[in-house]
């Protein structure tokens, strides 16, 4: 891979050469994961902001749980450093027998979160448009 070919594999917000290079360079199977977190993000958004405007703690640590696999998949370090700060004081709270929102403000967390999830989104939606990820036979354009 060339140094601009690596420039363009790698976001700002996530890594697509990670993802590649987990799936053993596999294009069409990174294809369909990066198609299925485009499909599956606006109920990952919607879960993550009902869950948090409800301070339904459960929810909200389960939505976070799954966003944070996202971020793992797609190397989205500082997605994955909000879903780490969030799951611990999640934890953390859940330990302490608490039920309200214990000195954190989870709708601006959630929305920090959210955030950073559209910024992944954006950025996979543009390398998919622009077939980073090659053709769905598996070539490169």
């Amino acid at each position: 891979m060339t140094e601009k070919d690596q420039d363009k594999a790698s976001c700002s917000s996530c890594s697509l050469d990670f993802l590649r290079n987990n799936l053993g360079r596999n294009e069409t199977a990174a294809r369909r994961l990066v198609e299925l977190f485009l499909d599956t993000y606006p109920g990952l958004l919607e879960r993550l902001d009902v869950s948090a405007r409800n301070l339904d703690l459960l929810a909200l640590q389960n939505v976070v749980h799954d966003i944070r696999g996202n971020c793992v998949l797609f190397s989205a370090q500082a997605c994955l450093d909000q879903t780490r700060f969030m799951e611990n004081a999640l934890r953390d709270q859940a330990a302490a027998g608490s039920d309200g929102a214990n000195g954190i403000d989870w709708v601006a967390e959630s929305e920090k979160l959210g955030l950073l999830l559209s910024a992944v989104e954006a950025e996979l939606r543009t390398s998919l448009s622009a077939d980073d990820l090659g053709q769905a036979d598996g070539s490169v354009s």
